[in-house]
């Protein structure tokens, strides 16, 4: 009887164990992370006698835990790259409706200023018209400056949210490593057996570790996890957790970078090593989207203020004054130099002056630089420092050096005296890099610096003149045919190609380069034509009454002749400045260029001249209603005038608003795929370790008739045990 009693027991025992195992898998149906538990029975060993063995009744072994250790890490990945799209899809839709939209959007104040320019040159003269171009240039550079203004937000924004997300890793990774150490001291105290809410718990931590960064796990034998980011770099060892911290990085002292705390060796940047969660997006959007879009922008507004700049200065404004910048002279010295950073980690005895002037817009890429001094070497000893160049890709790149002579030859390291020498050219996708001899230069071998050509371009763009008398629509020069022509001679068209400015003194040209020698320009200090000539000492002399082309000068001219000399001269004295014989005599009949190549305007002449017959160019002085300049520049919204002259501006921004919205549009897809194989994942971990109300109410019920079966058995043999005393009473 007492074996029957011992029987009722273990299976009332067993099975009031399943019972709660089963209420406590009812109670946790909603917690996060929780795995369903089973109480794990077995027979107990049985009882040998002389008949045979008989059974002992059941007992309970563990409580296990249903779960699947690949499923679990699936649900990780899956956690870790759903974030990822997700954090990326965010920020390129606020890019994109920023860029995208009309209000906000350079695109169409672009159109909305050269349609200005367009009413503008239908009335040269008009005050109202000229004052709406003025307006529609400063909506322009408003609109520019606004968008930059944005992308400085949107940085700022991605650095505190970098910030925040190394906090919250820190702070989960410390959770882990200490549920490392209850789980490791609660194995040991049952010898073995598995804490299994404790280890819910921690794959909990490690799933919502994963909503930040992609993580990967190794399982220790004394229970305990070992948590690795990156290439290999451990969060969590056994009970020891170790931090990450973000911190300007060594090229961009604006953007934070990641960085693993070492205990033995220091700070590593390990930011390149990011993927997954909500940190590889942030990095992620940055590389992939933000910055290359804030250097098309900024290369769009370096190249309208560069080349419409170009066009402004070859015309004539209301006060017969030569064009100035109309924008901001993209190669200010502040601008220059601003598009160099020294890295943070440069030897601090080390100064570099250097400038990037920008040279050709139309060669200009989206890309930043590194400059890298591969050897030492100061202002003392300026060829001993050498350097060399590569792209934000890491390519290695090679410079474009042009020596006094003008010679061009490819070099893949220069010196520091090739870059103070201004005879010498270093040139590398449209700009050039220069040491000014004002410049105090040292540096170190390992010394890195960034070159961002673009960067600030809408952060700089503005608009230079103040007043709508300003705008220089004509061209400041005249051609005209003599009234004492007999031959057919008239002017096709005329071009103000160059102009340059003469110091106060009038005698040397010093200032916006020199004129080819010898050359006629029209000078900007006064819109007058002068004639430079280098000779021995550099000299420029006044044409006040302008040039004169004079054809067949010295009746020369035969009846059959096909062409026909002429000689250009100084219109108040008659100083030969030039004469065209033989091969470079005027093509009776044809349009032709008479004005030499070198000199700072062109001219085409048609028809067929007479001898004595002349035209002279002289200062436009008070053509106010000319607009020949004006339509040039208007010209320029459908000229190619970037990627080598193959993109308009128009063409540029839609280009890049393409790009933010082909972006986004990758985002929005991998998006919703990452969201439905994180759904599928989840659902398929649910399936094996989640709790099914349906299946624990039926085995409440079989557990439940169980366990009073075994209560029964109880009674049993307590009924035989009294029946039994009350026979041996008698």
């Amino acid at each position: 009887m007492s074996d029957l009693l011992k029987l009722g027991y273990s299976g009332a025992h067993v099975h009031q164990n399943a019972l709660n195992t089963t209420g406590h898998n009812i109670a946790n149906v909603d917690t996060p992370g929780y795995s369903r538990q089973q109480a794990v029975q077995q027979t107990a060993p049985a009882f040998a006698t002389g008949e045979g063995y008989y059974g002992m009744g059941a007992m309970t072994t563990t409580v296990r835990r249903i779960s699947e250790a690949f499923l679990t890490q699936q649900v990780r990945n899956d956690t870790s790259l759903a974030k990822e799209y997700e954090t990326v899809l965010g920020y390129a839709k606020e890019l994109d409706n920023l860029l995208s939209d009309t209000s906000s959007s350079p695109g169409a104040a672009l159109n909305e200023f050269f349609a200005a320019m367009e009413s503008l040159n239908d009335e040269p003269d008009s005050q109202p018209l000229r004052s709406l171009v003025m307006s529609e240039a400063s909506t322009l550079v408003e609109r520019f400056n606004l968008i930059d203004d944005r992308y400085e937000n949107t940085s700022d924004n991605l650095n505190t949210q970098l910030s925040t997300n190394i906090q919250d890793i820190n702070r989960i990774s410390t959770a882990i490593a200490e549920l490392n150490k209850e789980i490791a001291s609660a194995s040991g105290r049952t010898g073995g057996l598995p804490p299994n809410d404790l280890m819910d718990m921690r794959d909990e931590k490690l799933r919502e570790l994963s909503e930040y960064v992609g993580v990967k796990t190794t399982d220790v034998a004394d229970g305990t996890v070992s948590v690795f980011i990156g290439d290999g770099f451990p969060l969590v060892i056994n009970q020891e957790s170790f931090t990450l911290k973000a911190a300007p990085g060594r090229a961009e002292q604006r953007e934070l970078d990641v960085f693993y705390s070492d205990p033995k060796e220091g700070d590593k940047m390990i930011t390149e090593l990011i993927t997954g969660g909500e940190m590889g997006g942030l990095l992620r959007f940055r590389e992939e989207v933000l910055t290359p879009a804030v250097n098309e922008l900024g290369r769009l507004a370096i190249t309208i203020s560069e080349t419409f700049n170009d066009q402004h200065k070859l015309g004539m404004n209301l006060n017969n004054e030569i064009g100035g910048n109309f924008f901001r002279d993209v190669n200010e010295r502040e601008l220059m130099e601003e598009r160099v950073t020294p890295y943070q980690d440069n030897n601090r005895n080390g100064s570099l002056g250097l400038q990037v002037e920008i040279v050709d817009s139309s060669q200009l890429t989206n890309q930043d630089y590194r400059l890298s001094a591969l050897s030492a070497g100061d202002d003392a000893n300026p060829a001993n420092a050498t350097f060399s160049l590569r792209d934000s890709d890491g390519n290695a790149l090679r410079f474009q050096y042009t020596d006094a002579s003008g010679t061009t030859v490819n070099k893949s390291v220069v010196t520091m005296a090739d870059l103070k020498d201004p005879t010498i050219r270093v040139e590398v996708d449209g700009v050039r890099l220069k040491l000014p001899a004002s410049a105090s230069n040292k540096v170190y071998q390992g010394d890195d610096f960034t070159i961002s050509p673009t960067r600030n371009g809408a952060q700089d763009i503005r608009r230079e003149i103040t007043d709508g008398d300003e705008i220089a629509l004509a061209s400041p020069m005249r051609a005209t045919t003599a009234s004492y022509n007999t031959g057919s001679i008239e002017v096709a068209s005329r071009a103000v190609t160059e102009t340059f400015k003469t110091s106060n003194t009038g005698s040397i040209v010093t200032s916006l380069g020199t004129p080819a020698d010898p050359s006629v320009f029209f000078d900007q200090k006064d819109g007058q034509l002068r004639f430079y000539d280098s000779g021995a000492v550099p000299t420029v002399s006044d044409l006040p009454d302008g040039i004169k082309i004079d054809f067949d000068p010295g009746s020369t001219y035969a009846a059959g002749d096909t062409s026909m000399e002429y000689d250009i001269v100084d219109a108040s004295t008659g100083t030969v400045l030039y004469s065209a014989t033989g091969a470079d005599a005027f093509e009776l009949g044809k349009t032709q260029n008479v004005i030499p190549d070198t000199w700072g305007f062109k001219m085409d002449l048609g028809g067929i001249p007479a001898n004595g017959d002349a035209v002279l160019v002289e200062f436009n002085r008070d053509g106010f209603g000319d607009n020949t300049n004006g339509a040039a520049i208007s010209d320029l919204q459908s000229e190619g005038v970037i990627d080598d002259g193959k993109v308009t501006y128009q063409d540029a921004y839609a280009n890049t608003v393409e790009f933010v919205g082909i972006q986004t549009a990758e985002a929005n897809i991998n998006a919703e795929s990452g969201a439905a194989i994180l759904e599928q994942s989840v659902s398929l971990r649910e399936s094996v370790a989640g709790v099914n109300l349906d299946e624990e109410a039926a085995n409440l019920v079989k557990f439940q008739q169980a366990y009073n079966a075994s209560a029964q058995l109880i009674a049993v043999s307590q009924q035989l045990f009294s029946t039994l005393i009350s026979a041996v009473g008698r």
